[in-house]
C-alpha cells in the first residue's frame, strides 16, 4: 500500500495533467471554497517538495490558471477565477484529482478522525490501475467520529463531486483490532490514505485588481 494519494504518474488518470504533483496543486487550488495558499502549505498537503511544488506554480502562473503575489512570509497562490479555463479545468479535476481533494477537505473538521482511506474502484484509479471512471466513491472514515456527521459530509462531498460518496466509519479500536470482517475485506484490496490536516492560515491581503 503506497503512503499518499495520487502517488503515481498523472497520465493513468488524464493524460492533459503532465504530472501527479501538478494535478495535486491543481485540485487543492481549483476545488473547494476560493483561498490562498503559501508555497509551504501546498507542499505539505500534496506531499512533495517546495522545489516541485514551486516549479508547477510558475507553469500555472505562466498559463494564468493562477496568481500568485509576494507577501512578507514568502509567496502566496491562489485560482484564476478570471480566466476562461477555470471552470472545464475544475470540471476535469473533480473527475480525476478530485474525490481525495475533495474527500480531505470535508473530513478536516473532524476533531476525532485518526485516519481516512479511499477503498474501492477509486482507490484503483489513484494508483494507477486502468478502468472504467468509478460511479461513486467510497470512503472509509477512522476514529471517535459521529457516524450522522460522516454521512453528512460524505453528502456534501457528493455534491460537489457530482458523484455518490459513501462513508463508511469505524472506530480506533476497530481498526486495530483485526477482528471486523469489513475491514479485513478492504485491506485484501487497496486502500489510499487521504492527507486530512489542515493548512495554518495565511495571513495575507486579498489579491488586487
Amino acid at each position: 500500500m503506497r503512503s499518499n494519494v495520487v502517488e503515481g504518474a498523472a497520465g493513468a488518470r488524464l493524460p492533459v495533467f503532465r504530472s501527479r504533483v501538478q494535478g495535486e496543486v491543481l485540485a487543492r487550488l481549483l476545488l473547494g471554497p476560493e483561498r490562498e495558499f503559501s508555497m509551504l502549505e501546498l507542499a505539505v498537503l500534496v506531499r512533495s517538495d517546495l522545489a516541485a511544488v514551486g516549479r508547477e506554480v510558475e507553469r500555472l502562473a505562466a498559463s494564468g490558471v493562477v496568481r500568485v503575489r509576494e507577501v512578507a512570509g514568502g509567496r502566496v497562490v491562489a485560482r484564476n477565477v478570471a480566466t476562461p479555463l477555470h471552470e472545464p479545468l475544475a470540471r476535469l479535476l473533480l473527475l480525476t484529482f478530485g474525490p481525495g481533494a475533495v474527500v480531505a477537505e470535508e473530513c478536516a473538521h473532524f476533531a476525532g478522525v485518526t485516519r481516512v482511506f479511499l477503498f474501492g474502484r477509486w482507490a484503483d484509479r489513484y494508483q494507477g490501475f486502468p478502468g472504467p471512471l468509478p460511479g461513486e466513491v467510497h470512503v472509509l472514515i477512522v476514529g471517535d467520529v459521529p457516524v450522522a456527521e460522516a454521512h453528512l459530509a460524505a453528502e456534501t462531498a457528493s455534491g460537489r463531486l457530482g458523484l455518490p460518496v459513501q462513508a463508511v466509519v469505524r472506530t480506533r479500536d476497530q481498526w486495530h483490532s483485526g477482528t471486523d470482517p469489513f475491514l479485513r475485506e478492504i485491506r485484501t484490496g487497496r486502500l489510499v490514505p487521504v492527507d486530512v490536516r489542515r493548512p495554518s492560515p495565511v495571513r495575507a491581503d486579498r489579491f488586487g485588481g
